[in-house]
């Protein structure tokens, strides 16, 4: 017994100082003021501090508000309403989720003296600590839902290995204010609430879990399938059907206090859609959509472009462990059928990779679930053979260090997961530090040789674009979105003893990169397309590279950029190659010595 408390000490004394650690060392860029979180956000202080619902997109210049918040809220109103109100595209549920923080932020910052404008770091800090907070909520009740099925030891092993081992992680610690972690608290909260009624059918049990599903559907509507775990718990066989049919007879009164509770907090969304745009049921995001009949599942899953697996590779042991519902029998058919519908709903959005955060974040909000099988999978690894217990936990240990690493990276801005790929998480696996190949091989997708070990054969082409006077003071300059550099007709015997193109270039822009970068690009027809970005390759390599991130850029400074291309067998006489500069912003590129050359 002693045994077993140092044990279960010893992994809550590990769990929390890697928590703190990464919360100490790696967060200081971290905001929950952008994107998703900041639209979710908006609710808040629009109805508490400037009653501007209506016109959410309007914010005062004169209250210190960060300049990306005003951007955003500017353009709120780019996606337009049939009224020409100004509409807040997310739900409010997180607002209500965060509510309670910020009302303490605003007590705090009016009793203080500190700016009360619903925006300064006072709300940043306290939006922050309620995704830590309910990460932590949500994690105690998974503790108490695995402990009916398993030992207090292999239920905290299992609760450590969810929230270290996946990006669940990430976002209740560095990427706070998004839908995911308030959403895998209230999936906890239903799981406890379901086995509660059903020991015990309570009518304030009902209601409680009406209104845990009703905020569910509210911040994410696909989410509704969160209904079908309490009409599915405890089924798995003949004598259990006929006993959930007695139990929902027995209950109908409550079944209707549940529906009524689980509308109550989407009512006043419907009632915000009504007077923003005429509708009470109103499809807020436009143009983006579901592609039913062609969902990336294995995109999704799998893909290093922001894929569940390559982020939460320990989840790998949950799904091993759904053949182990013997462990699980009351939860057996709710994860049996949600989760396959669930993959192929969120996998059926248009951007089924959910840019925007480390790895498939709406795959959180069923950890409560695959929390079951997972630790199902533990303990029957502990009842294995020495071997087989001592392999799987040093894959567990590297699966979990794996995604500590990988949001040491995403914090440092040197690994962003939507954009990423295998070779390039290979190539910088564990390290904290970029260097010049490591931005090649995120562009391009492939591996660069050694600069060593390859050798000239000839220049195919080289554009200079200089006068007459010493060191090109008069480079070409285009804003075009696509200008053509070089073109080389492909020729057999030019090209007989040659591995390699190398594109090179020396490069200027003036201002900060758009949205999309420039990118120089070998080209030759459906055969050869390799890209590479130009703006984070100007730098001084010899002696910046520990600082350099992905988004790197330096303005008003002349770089060198090149990166090696192996040549496809597929070319055949009369194809031509191209080097071409491709512009999507079109924004003013200044360039000159644009060569092409052959190595082996």
């Amino acid at each position: 017994m002693k045994h077993r408390r140092l044990l279960n000490a010893g992994i809550l004394l590990v769990v929390i100082i890697i928590a703190a650690v990464f919360a100490v060392n790696d967060t200081s860029r971290s905001t929950s003021f952008y994107g998703d979180a900041l639209g979710y956000y908006m609710y808040l202080p629009a109805t508490f501090i400037y009653h501007n619902l209506e016109t959410i997109d309007e914010l005062p210049k004169d209250k210190g508000i960060d300049d990306g918040v005003l951007w955003y809220a500017k353009h709120v109103r780019d996606q337009p309403t049939p009224t020409g109100k100004a509409l807040d595209q997310y739900t409010y549920g997180v607002a209500l989720m965060e509510s309670p923080f910020f009302f303490a932020a605003h007590a705090y910052a009016k009793t203080t003296g500190a700016a009360a404008s619903g925006y300064s770091k006072t709300y940043d800090y306290l939006v922050k600590f309620s995704s830590f907070f309910y990460a932590l909520l949500g994690l105690i009740l998974v503790y108490k839902i695995l402990k009916r099925y398993f030992t207090n030891t292999l239920a905290l092993s299992g609760v450590a290995i969810i929230f270290l081992g996946t990006n669940l992680f990430w976002f209740s610690i560095y990427q706070a204010g998004m839908s995911h972690v308030p959403l895998f608290f209230l999936y906890s909260l239903l799981l406890y609430l379901v086995i509660k009624v059903h020991d015990h059918p309570k009518t304030f049990l009902f209601v409680s879990i009406g209104l845990v599903c009703g905020i569910i559907t509210l911040i994410r509507p696909t989410d509704i399938l969160c209904a079908l775990i309490p009409l599915l718990y405890n089924v798995y066989n003949k004598a259990t059907i006929s006993k959930k049919v007695l139990f929902l007879r027995q209950n109908i009164l409550n079944i209707c206090t549940f529906t009524i509770a689980a509308i109550l907090p989407i009512a006043p969304q419907l009632i915000y859609w009504k007077a923003i745009t005429g509708s009470y049921f109103y499809y807020s995001y436009g143009s983006q959509g579901f592609n039913w009949l062609h969902p990336k599942i294995i995109e999704g899953l799998f893909y290093f472009s922001n894929g569940w697996f390559p982020y939460s590779p320990v989840m790998i042991f949950s799904v091993l462990g759904l053949l182990l519902y013997g462990s699980f029998k009351k939860w057996a058919l709710s994860i049996w059928v949600i989760l396959p519908l669930y993959i192929y709903i969120i996998y059926s959005w248009y951007c089924y990779n959910y840019i925007n955060g480390l790895g498939s974040r709406p795959m959180i909000h069923l950890y409560p679930l695959l929390a079951l099988p997972l630790t199902a999978f533990i303990q029957f690894i502990s009842k294995q053979r020495l071997f087989i217990k001592t392999s799987l936990a040093i894959i567990c240990l590297f699966f979990i260090a794996l995604n500590i690493s990988y949001s040491m990276q995403e914090s440092k801005g040197i690994l962003v997961s939507p954009v990423s790929n295998i070779k390039y998480n290979m190539q910088m696996a564990f390290r904290m530090h970029l260097r010049y190949n490591d931005l090649v091989v995120k562009d391009i997708w492939a591996w660069q040789p050694d600069a060593n070990s390859v050798t000239k054969l000839s220049t195919l082409a080289c554009k200079n674009y200089s006068d007459s006077i010493p060191g090109g003071n008069n480079p070409f300059h285009t804003a075009d979105s696509i200008h053509e550099v070089l073109s080389i007709p492909y020729n057999k015997e030019t090209f007989k003893n040659a591995k390699w193109f190398k594109c090179s270039g020396r490069f200027m822009y003036r201002q900060a990169p758009g949205y999309y970068r420039h990118l120089l690009v070998l080209s030759s027809g459906n055969k050869l397309w390799r890209g590479c970005t130009i703006e984070n390759k100007i730098g001084d390599w010899k002696t910046s590279g520990e600082d350099i991130r992905l988004d790197h850029f330096e303005t008003n400074k002349w770089g060198y950029m090149y990166y090696y291309v192996k040549i496809p067998k597929t070319l055949h006489d009369g194809d031509t190659v191209k080097l071409s500069i491709l512009n999507p912003d079109k924004l003013d590129l200044y360039m000159d010595d644009v060569c092409l050359e052959l190595y082996r």
